[in-house]
């Protein structure tokens, strides 16, 4: 019974605990979404996991204890309480496998998800990264170019960019899906975060998105804005010319009066024609204005600026020359004594003058129509002024004619003459304040649209402010300054409320002066925008007040909310602090359950508010600024922690009350009905105090007091229970006034039983008596007789009294109260005994039997006695050996719990001899003390085994548990104790033999590292055999210093510190490694020992020279096998044979597909036609032809024929191509061409000084049309100047305008294509220069063959600049103009136009030149007029010329019309054909120095297909014939 009790007292606890914790597991976990809590919710589920793993020994002792239990008894069938153990065996089994299953589960759901938070955010982290840093590469990039070619490159880098960019879409959508799954995962507190990153994102990637929109856009307006300034810029050019043209091309003032009135009629329809073009002057000098505003840099201000200025002197000289052809005009009429025509023609003009002046209306409202109406009144004004000279010459006329008339002609004739002057002035008069009604006009629309535009400006302003805010505070602190920080942007809106108010009535009021009715003008659409944003600023300000008002609102809702939540928190905390502990009395623990329901029910109440705030801090979380949704989650946290430990507390409070309540209910019931009982049983005695006289009546009464005393007896387990748990709940209680009750209820029911029990035994003694008084002495006798005899084996001496404490004492309390019994029958014995006496004493008859029978009751009575004496003696003693024992055992336990804990928390051992050894010095001195305490566990079990031998039986089981448990712990904590001795004798070796070691290694190193530098000082020796010998020698040393690496591993990591590495490092590398393209060689692996890492100088020591050693060893292999190859290939070429290597090259290059030319040309880097000896060599190593550097050598010895150092293009032809001899110039004519080659190659421009062979020692250079003779006089070059020569150098010197001025005559923007020497450069629009004779223009087929017209053009974004004309020329100087149009370079080439002459897209050998951006070099060209290696003739065509130029590679070269008939039927072509006009596909051209063999006809068909797919280096140069004589050929070469 009592073991039963035990289990079940022991397997309470454990349910209650293994409950707690499977509902703990069983409610679903808040999973967060944030990577480091996630492993917090780890490292909590493997606390559970821990907690259960500390339960163990627990639960096994009790599955065994109850397996056992039920083994005993008779089966769960039939005994109930077996049943109740096997189900709360069942319960428990349960449990635990329900923990550990919930355990497990969390756990992989908890993995799973730290998985996917860390993908999250690790790549989200890494794009928005990508985003931001490519968002401030399209902020950095400068704003939108002046030049088209510019612009084209703007946009070109920025679709590259942009390409680039779109591959992160697919990234963002696998975040995006990444993102959906941890939401989908994660608790609901958490999804507002993760969904807010989420929008984070796509929020960085439309403002991307919108950035590169307007990018693109802004490139596109401005390209639109640039092409249609150019075109109208080049179209007004154009213009002009025609317009002098034709100027110049009318006939001469004629000497009749019809022919002059037809001439002033022609001029007065031109100077029409004229005055339409200046007000489109006026309007491109606007755009013009608009541009220069526009630009930043100084280089693209001279860009615009330039062509405008040489625009508006072009338009001076044209003004002059129509005044000029006026004036001589107007003299010739009067000079034919047409006087009166000429007046009457002055005074129609000042007459129709006048009335187009009083027509003029005031212009309110747009600036562009005002500009437009200035122009028109400018052109109208400088053609009043222009007409000053003819009214003077008029007057002046009829001056003259009064003077000689006289009369009524004379007095006709004056008036007439006033009349002019009057209207001349009355004309002069209204154009000047026509004039200055338009200006002041124009101040004023210009004023009111600048303060429209200011305010549009601070609009802008504005709603970028308001665009750009953040998101709203979510505490009232953030909220508040957000709020007054709007406000203080509201009041700025609102100010300006009045302004706004005035400029909308300005413009209306503008508006409604207008005259024309015609709607969309400037002032209409300023206006109407003003409005527009007014109301759009004005609406997003109210919305984003509304908003924040809204904000502050929320915030400070739920900061008060929280407030007031946090201080119930506080007294409710408060109040669980200072509530008194429950009560074991079941009045005091009733009135604390009441309490304590009505703050349960207050706790109850709060739920609904901590969820009400949660929803709050959620919607605050998701609006909210960064910073402010960290503090609101931090505080939820906070609070909703404090709630939960709250609830929890409360929880346990009403469980440990209702535990309370249930012991003091079931001690105070128990108690209750003893004492009723008690006080029953005590009437009931007082109730029978008559005695009878009658002896039946007292045997009666006497057969009634034995009942009622078994029935006292059979009270007995009663009262031990009862006082025993009195006593228990004695020692639990933690309340004083529970200790007093519980003593005194204590108190009264042993007061009432001993009451009842000295009563009982007092009434049986009265009942004895009066038996025996009454005569009954014999049965009064045999009643003493048998009670004696009853109790006798009771107090025997082999009934064990021995046990533990509570035994004894129980035990004690018993014979106590046996002895008080024993005492009160005294007195009836010696009544009994004086009775029998005076019986033999005075009876007659036989007394042998009463003497018998008191002889008996004596030696009872003595026995009895004595045994009482003796077991109260053996009680003491087995009291005095169980508090013994007890002491002994606690003492044990206490010092073995202290020692489990010193050996558990055992640190890291130390890597220092020294401390190692201390510490095992101090772990002996412990193992000593273990010894020591076995002798105590030894006499302590020698005390159990001894009360053992003599244990009352109900106190054996606990006994022998005792004995056991300080047995096995003492065993355990020796056990554990020799371990870790073990362990610290094992370092000690360890670190010993690793000294041993290092010292073995570092001797070795010294010895290695000394043998590798004496034989580094060794001669290397040039037989291949020994050096294979060192080499095997060395490969053994490798070997050995291979085997030695772990041990030096082992060392090294003995003595290394523990690194913790950061956890989960190469999230962002991997998520951003799809996104690096760049592969870097991983280096040659070498063991390579942190030294930083390291505690002891001579592990650092042995890793240094460790890894010097390991250097030394492979530099020593290195040098080995250089000199074994080096001497291999010694060997090979001892029998090298050039014949066969030159055939070896030729066929690998014919393999490669290969022209040695374009080899030549790659190594040519300054394109000299010479490169060095070691270009030859690298140049050929690289290009990986399987050859050594040895046998370079001697191959570069015999292309090197002269020995100068340097091989040129023929050295290596002729060294390739033994057999010919067509490269070398024989001839005069070759060595000038060779040599005017190769002067000319010497410039760095990207378009060279044009040097062109007209016929044998016949050159043109540069634009001059002038031929030159070259001959050469003692080995020098001469050219023919004058009367005399000069050497061809100084010629270019003097001529070649680069040379001249020391700089390039063009600067190149293209880095690509830019040679060594050159600046960079924005390119400027270069003006064309006037021609003299306009009969020049007139485009003809043999045009482009025979001057200058293509010389100073160039193609992509390259125009050239002015040409200088050489010296002595006689020719005037002529200036050429072209506005390149670059955007059309990378166009798909088109069909050319027909009916076109193709002679004028003929191309010089300097006229091409790559696009821009393109990474080829300059190729050059041939003209087609003749090859270099074919014959010069003239019989080409212009369909085969055309049809050889007019296919070019788009992506390498553009070619442009070299005439302005050209360049205008170019641009007409390109108005109707797109952007394709001027697109050419260039063939391959044959070199000069190609491999093929050169004909006449050969050389004739590959001139028309000629042009360059690969960029030439050998300097080339155009020839053309001259066109003079069409029949005659050209010379051979």
């Amino acid at each position: 019974m009592k073991r039963r009790l035990q289990f079940h007292d022991k397997i309470e606890p454990m349910l209650e605990t293994l409950e707690t914790l499977s509902t703990r597991l069983r409610m679903p976990p808040l999973i967060p979404a944030e990577v480091d809590k996630i492993r917090e919710c780890i490292s909590e589920n493997k606390n559970a996991t821990v907690e259960l793993e500390k339960l163990q020994p627990s639960f096994e002792a009790l599955k065994r204890r109850g397996e056992e239990l039920i083994s005993r008894s008779q089966g769960t069938d039939k005994d109930l309480a077996a049943k109740v153990i096997q189900d709360k065996l069942d319960q428990m089994v349960f449990f635990w496998e329900d923990i550990k299953a919930w355990a497990e589960e969390r756990e992989m759901k908890f993995l799973d998800v730290l998985e996917l938070a860390e993908k999250f955010w690790y790549d989200m982290a890494a794009l928005l990264t990508t985003i931001k840093d490519t968002q401030d590469i399209v902020h950095d990039l400068e704003s939108p170019g002046i030049d088209p070619s510019i612009i084209k490159q703007q946009v070109e880098a920025a679709e590259t960019i942009k390409e680039e960019t779109d591959g992160l879409h697919e990234e963002l959508e696998f975040i995006r899906l990444l993102g959906t799954d941890l939401i989908f995962a994660c608790g609901e507190t958490e999804k507002p975060e993760v969904k807010k990153s989420i929008d984070e994102m796509n929020n960085a990637w439309e403002n991307l998105n919108k950035t590169w929109k307007e990018r693109l856009e802004k490139l596109e307006e401005a390209m639109q804005s640039a092409v249609q300034y150019q075109d109208t810029l080049q179209a007004m050019f154009d213009w002009l010319d025609n317009a002098v043209i034709k100027l110049c091309n009318m006939s001469p003032v004629g000497t009749d009066l019809n022919t002059v009135k037809e001439q002033m009629n022609e001029m007065k329809e031109f100077k029409m024609e004229v005055y339409q073009q200046q007000i489109e002057m006026e309007k491109l000098n606007h755009q013009g204005e608009l541009m220069l505003k526009k630009a930043t840099d100084e280089t693209d201000r001279d860009i615009i600026k330039e062509p405008l200025t040489e625009l508006k002197h072009l338009w001076e000289n044209l003004g002059e020359k129509i005044a000029h052809r006026q004036h001589k005009l107007e003299a010739a009429l009067l000079a034919l004594g047409q006087f009166q025509h000429a007046l009457a023609e002055l005074m129609a003009w000042l007459t129709h003058t006048e009335e187009l002046l009083d027509a003029q209306k005031p212009i309110n409202g747009d600036p562009k129509v005002i500009e437009v109406e200035l122009a028109k009144h400018h052109v109208l004004k400088n053609d009043v002024l222009a007409h000053q000279a003819t009214v003077e010459t008029v007057n002046k006329a009829g001056n003259e004619l009064l003077e000689s008339s006289a009369g009524d002609d004379a007095s006709s004739l004056r008036n007439r003459l006033e009349k002019l002057n009057a209207c001349w002035e009355s004309v002069l008069q209204k154009t000047e304040e026509r004039e200055q009604q338009l200006q002041s006009t124009l101040q004023q629309a210009q004023g009111f649209h600048g303060e429209i535009e200011d305010f549009l400006l601070w609009l802008t302003r504005m709603e970028s402010q308001l665009s750009a805010s953040k998101p709203t505070g979510g505490l009232p602190e953030t909220a508040r300054e957000q709020l007054n920080a709007h406000m203080e942007l509201y009041g700025q809106l609102k100010a300006q409320e009045d302004v706004y108010s005035q400029l909308l009535a300005k413009g209306r009021l503008m508006l409604l002066n207008r005259d024309d009715s015609g709607s969309g003008s400037k002032t209409e659409q300023s206006v109407a925008l003003l409005e527009q944003k007014w109301c759009l600023v004005s609406t997003k300000m109210e919305e984003r007040k509304a908003k924040l008002e809204e904000a502050l609102a929320l915030a400070t809702d739920f900061q008060n909310s929280l407030q007031d939540f946090i201080n119930w928190l506080t007294l409710a905390e408060q109040s669980l602090n200072i509530v008194p502990p429950p009560s074991l009395i079941l009045s005091a623990v009733l009135a604390q359950i009441d309490e304590h329901k009505v703050f349960a029910n207050e706790v109850n109440a709060h739920r609904d508010r901590i969820i009400e705030l949660d929803q709050t801090g959620n919607q605050l979380k998701f609006l909210s600024q960064k910073q402010d949704v960290v503090l609101i989650k931090n505080l939820l946290v906070s609070v909703q922690s404090r709630w939960e430990k709250v609830v929890q507390r409360s929880v346990e409070r009403g469980r440990a009350l209702d535990d309370a309540r249930k012991r003091a209910k079931q001690f105070h019931e128990a108690w209750k009905k003893l004492i009723d009982w008690l006080e029953d049983a005590e009437n009931h005695l007082d109730s029978e105090l008559e005695i009878s006289n009658d002896p039946d009546k007292i045997k009666l009464q006497l057969s009634k007091h034995k009942e009622f005393q078994k029935t006292l007896g059979g009270k007995q387990p009663v009262y031990d229970t009862t006082i025993r748990t009195g006593r228990a709940l004695k020692e639990k209680a933690l309340l004083p006034d529970d200790t007093q009750k519980l003593d005194n209820l204590l108190g009264e029911v042993r007061d009432k039983w001993d009451t009842v029990c000295g009563k009982s035994v007092e009434r049986q003694h009265k009942l004895e008596e009066a038996l025996l008084f009454s005569g009954q002495f014999m049965d009064a006798l045999q009643a003493l007789v048998d009670w004696l005899y009853k109790v006798e084996p009771q107090l025997a001496e082999d009934q064990p009294v021995h046990g533990d404490l509570d035994l004894v004492m129980n035990l004690m309390d018993a014979h106590k109260v046996f002895q008080k019994e024993l005492g009160k029958r005294t007195g009836t014995v010696q009544v009994l005994k004086r009775s029998g006496r005076e019986l033999i004493e005075n009876s007659r008859d036989d007394t042998t039997w009463v003497k018998v029978q008191l002889q008996e009751l004596s030696n009872r009575w003595d026995t009895v006695c004595k045994l009482s004496v003796s077991k109260q003696t053996r009680l003491e003693q087995a009291l005095k050996q169980a508090e013994e024992f007890r002491t002994a055992v606690h003492m044990l336990l206490e010092w073995l719990s202290e020692a489990e804990q010193s050996l558990r928390f055992r640190g890291a051992l130390p890597d220092d001899a020294e401390a190692l050894q201390s510490l095992i010095d101090v772990h002996k001195e412990f193992m000593k003390k273990v010894e020591e305490k076995r002798v105590d566990v030894n006499a302590a079990v020698g005390m159990g085994e001894v009360i053992l031998a003599a244990c009352h039986p109900d106190c054996i089981t606990t006994i022998k548990h005792w004995i056991t448990i300080i047995r096995a712990r003492f065993e355990e904590v020796l056990t554990w104790a020799k371990q870790h001795q073990q362990r610290l004798e094992s370092a000690l070796s360890e670190l010993v033999a690793n000294a041993e070691l290092l010292e073995e290694l570092l001797a070795w190193i010294q010895w290695a590292e000394t043998t590798l530098i004496q034989r580094d000082q060794e001669a290397m020796p040039q037989n291949i055999d020994q050096v294979k010998a060192l080499i095997t020698e060395h490969q053994s040393f490798m070997e050995e210093m291979t085997r030695k690496q772990p041990d030096v591993d082992r060392v090294t990591k003995t003595y290394k510190r523990k690194a913790t590495e950061p956890p989960h490092g190469p999230f962002i590398d991997k998520s951003r490694s799809n996104r690096k393209s760049l592969s870097q060689a991983a280096p040659p692996a070498m063991p390579i020992i942190s030294q930083s890492e390291t505690k002891n100088p001579r592990i650092n020591q042995l890793s240094a020279r460790w890894q010097q050693v390991w250097l030394l060893a492979l530099e020593r292999q290195r040098k080995l096998n250089d000199a074994l190859d080096r001497l291999e290939e010694l060997k090979e070429f001892a029998n090298f044979d050039f014949d066969v290597w030159r055939k070896k090259y030729m066929r690998w290059m014919n393999h490669k597909k290969s022209r040695v030319m374009d080899f030549f040309r790659r190594i040519d880097k300054d394109q000299d036609g010479k490169i060095t000896r070691q270009e030859f060599i690298d140049g050929i190593l690289a290009s990986k032809f399987p050859t050594t550097k040895l046998e370079m050598t001697a191959v570069a010895d015999i292309f090197d024929r002269d020995g100068d150092g340097y091989i040129d293009y023929y050295e290596f032809v002729a060294a390739l191509h033994p057999n010919k001899d067509a490269y070398r110039p024989t001839t005069d004519a070759d060595k000038i061409e060779d040599e005017v080659t190769r002067q000319v190659a010497q410039c760095k421009c990207a378009k060279r000084f044009q040097v062109e062979q007209i016929g044998e020692n016949k050159y043109r250079f540069g634009d001059s049309q002038q031929l030159r003779l070259v001959r050469i006089l003692r080995s020098t070059v001469m050219v023919r100047v004058g009367g005399g020569w000069m050497a061809l150098d100084e010629f270019l010197v003097k001529n070649d305008p680069c040379r001249a001025r020391g700089r390039t005559n063009l600067e190149l923007r293209e880095k690509f294509i830019l040679p060594e020497g050159a600046s960079q450069g924005m390119t400027p629009f270069r003006s064309r220069g006037r021609r003299s004779k306009p009969s020049s223009r007139a485009a003809s087929p043999t045009r482009s063959s025979s001057s200058a017209s293509q010389s100073n053009h160039s193609c992509a974004s390259m125009p050239s600049s002015p040409a200088t004309p050489a010296s002595g020329a006689k020719t005037p100087h002529h200036f050429s103009r072209c506005y390149d149009k670059p955007w059309l370079i990378n166009s798909k080439a088109g069909t050319p136009l027909r009916g076109f002459d193709y002679s004028d897209f003929q191309l010089s050998s300097s006229e091409v030149t790559p696009a821009a951006g393109s990474k080829l070099k300059r190729p050059t060209f041939h003209s087609s007029r003749t090859s270099l290696a074919g014959d010069t003739s003239n019989s080409s065509s212009p369909a085969s010329t055309g049809a050889k130029t007019s296919r070019a590679d788009p992506k390498k070269t553009a070619s442009r019309p070299t005439s302005r008939a050209g360049s205008r039927a170019g641009s007409r072509a390109s108005s109707r054909r797109g952007s394709d006009a001027s697109d050419f596909d260039l063939l391959e051209t044959q070199s000069a120095c190609s491999d093929t063999s050169e004909s006449s006809v050969a050389g004739g068909q590959g001139s028309s297909r000629r042009g360059m797919a690969k960029p030439s280096k050998i300097p080339t140069m155009s020839k053309k014939t001259t066109t003079a004589t069409p029949k005659t050929p050209g010379p051979k070469r």
